[in-house]
């Protein structure tokens, strides 16, 4: 995320989530210049939460294709009005949970992403892939790649 404005956010959810991104965009910003630091216990701990919510959070996106299913109160005109306006505030980009609840959690990530870089926590998938080859390796006594 390159600010609070690339994002659009559907409906209401704008007044309640832009001004977050704005907020964590600062604190990206502010721990890129080192001037926010994050105690390492502490942002452990609050990963460990931020990791829990996008669980959730994910599970409740993923939870979502059911709700864009039409809904049968009748074959007549109320049913049938009754029926879309429901599926539209489930699933509609305009305002929908849906489309909600997916960018929440993309908020989320950019909220790990910041507390890492401010705790120092910022390490590359990359090297935690060779961390992890290393170490398997290392219990079979054999040895993985180059000096470091």
């Amino acid at each position: 995320m390159t600010g609070p404005q690339s994002r659009a956010f559907p409906g209401a959810a704008s007044g309640a989530l832009a001004p977050v991104v704005g907020q964590i965009e600062q604190a990206k910003e502010e721990a890129l210049a080192g001037t926010l630091r994050i105690d390492l216990a502490a942002a452990k701990l609050l990963l460990k939460q931020l990791a829990a919510l996008r669980l959730r959070a994910a599970d409740l996106v993923s939870e979502c294709v059911a709700l864009d299913t039409p809904l049968r109160f009748g074959d007549n005109w109320v049913g049938r009005l009754m029926s879309e306006r429901l599926r539209t505030v489930a699933v509609d980009q305009n305002g929908g949970v849906t489309p909600v609840l997916t960018t929440f959690h993309q908020v989320l990530d950019d909220l790990e992403a910041t507390v890492r870089l401010a705790a120092g926590l910022y390490e590359t998938t990359d090297e935690r892939a060779a961390a992890d080859l290393k170490r398997a390796a290392g219990q079979f006594g054999v040895q993985v790649g180059g000096a470091s």
